[in-house]
């Protein structure tokens, strides 16, 4: 057990911890203010897949932290650029905590790739991906050794 957790090292933990941010983030964003935003419904759950895969330090973790990235980072600056065309920078408390958090969020999103792309070969195979090459991999095998036989 403790095998697992020397291989959490910050580049984990840190991404980890922003995943489960952001993830909750917009899934109360999606609750409290725009029930139609299914968009962040679906992202938000991502992102806490990602958090527990991360967790699990999985590799299915760097693909889908690699893969959602473009989808999580034009998400936030298209609503970034919404929320500033149609009220303005700073037009009141609200709006400023708006969108400095998406401002915190763009940057913390950047910095969580950057450690999942550091840190992709601490993060070991899954069994489901094992098991999918195994097969594969007896067959070669099995060849191999069908070929020496007959040599």
């Amino acid at each position: 057990m403790t095998e697992k957790f020397t291989e959490r090292t910050a580049g984990i933990w840190l991404p980890l911890a922003f995943y489960v941010a952001g993830g909750v983030y917009m899934l109360a964003f999606w609750g409290v203010f725009d029930r139609t935003a299914f968009q962040l419904t679906a992202l938000g759950a991502v992102s806490i897949i990602i958090a527990v895969a991360l967790f699990l330090t999985s590799r299915w973790a760097f693909f889908l932290g690699l893969f959602t990235f473009p989808l999580l980072f034009t998400e936030f600056v298209y609503s970034l650029l919404w929320s500033v065309n149609l009220v303005g920078w700073r037009s009141n408390f609200q709006t400023t905590a708006f969108q400095a958090s998406m401002i915190v969020y763009l940057v913390f999103l950047t910095i969580s790739l950057i450690l999942l792309i550091d840190k992709r070969n601490t993060l070991k195979s899954d069994r489901i991906l094992d098991l999918l090459n195994r097969p594969a991999v007896e067959s070669e095998s099995s060849k191999s050794k069908q070929g020496a036989k007959s040599q």
